[in-house]
C-alpha cells in the first residue's frame, strides 16, 4: 500500500483586529480586555477606534465619558477598512443605540461594500461585542446586527458558547450592561467571560494548519 506523507505546516502568528466605537468608555474597556487577552495568547493585534466627528464634544457631556476621554483619544483611528483585510480574525464592538449599532459603526460596516463584492472577508473569523444601559436595552439585538454584517461578508461567526466562565452571555457575542448613567464598569465576572471567550476563539483562529 502506498502512503502519502503529510507534513503539518503551522500557521504564522495570527493577526487579529479589535475595532470599536465608544463614547462613555464601556465598549472601549471591553475592547481593551479583548486586546490584552489576545496579546497574552500570542496574537498580533490591530487595535483601533472608529472615526467619530462628534466625540470631542459628546465625551465632555457626561461624567462617565470624561473619565476615559484622554485614554481613548490615544488609540489610533481606523480611517479605512483596508487594514482589516489583512487580518485573520475581526472583533467589532459597538455601544447599543436604540437596539442597534451606533452611527460610526454602521458607517464603518457600510464602507466594506466594495470588498463585499469581491468577498475579501470571506472565510475570516468574526466576533461582536456591545454595551448597553440595561439588559432590556437591546444589546443582544445590536449583536445580531453585527453578526448580520459578518454573514453578508462571508465571515465565520465565533459565537459565545454556554460553557464560558464568568457572567452568562448571549450566543451572539458578549455584552456589558453599564447602568442608566453608563458609569457601571466591567465586573470581574464580565472580564472573566471576555478572557474565557478569547481563549475559546483563539483555539479556532490559531488551531488550524495546512497540510502539504
Amino acid at each position: 500500500m502506498n502512503y502519502i506523507e503529510k507534513r503539518y505546516i503551522p500557521m504564522p502568528t495570527p493577526k487579529i483586529a479589535v475595532v470599536f466605537h465608544s463614547v462613555c468608555a464601556n465598549t472601549y474597556l471591553m475592547a481593551r480586555e479583548y486586546r490584552d487577552a489576545f496579546q497574552a495568547l500570542g496574537a498580533e493585534v490591530l487595535f483601533c477606534r472608529l472615526p467619530d466627528p462628534n466625540y470631542a464634544v459628546t465625551a465632555d457631556a457626561f461624567p462617565a465619558s470624561r473619565e476615559y476621554k484622554a485614554e481613548i483619544t490615544t488609540v489610533p483611528v481606523l480611517e479605512s477598512p483596508v487594514p482589516v483585510l489583512d487580518c485573520d480574525a475581526f472583533f467589532l464592538g459597538s455601544p447599543t443605540y436604540f437596539g442597534n449599532v451606533s452611527a460610526p459603526v454602521k458607517t464603518f460596516m457600510d464602507s466594506f461594500v466594495d470588498y463585499w463584492a469581491e468577498a475579501r472577508l470571506a472565510g475570516k473569523q468574526f466576533g461582536g461585542f456591545a454595551s448597553a444601559g440595561t439588559p432590556q436595552g437591546g444589546c443582544d439585538i445590536c449583536l445580531q446586527a453585527l453578526c448580520h454584517f459578518a454573514m453578508h461578508m462571508g465571515m465565520c461567526l465565533i459565537p459565545a458558547p454556554s460553557t464560558l466562565a464568568g457572567t452568562v452571555q448571549p450566543a451572539y457575542g458578549l455584552c456589558h450592561w453599564s447602568g442608566d448613567n453608563s458609569d457601571q464598569r466591567l465586573t470581574e465576572g464580565e472580564r472573566e467571560a471576555i478572557q474565557s471567550y478569547c481563549a475559546f476563539a483563539w483555539r479556532i483562529i490559531a488551531g488550524r494548519g495546512a497540510v502539504e
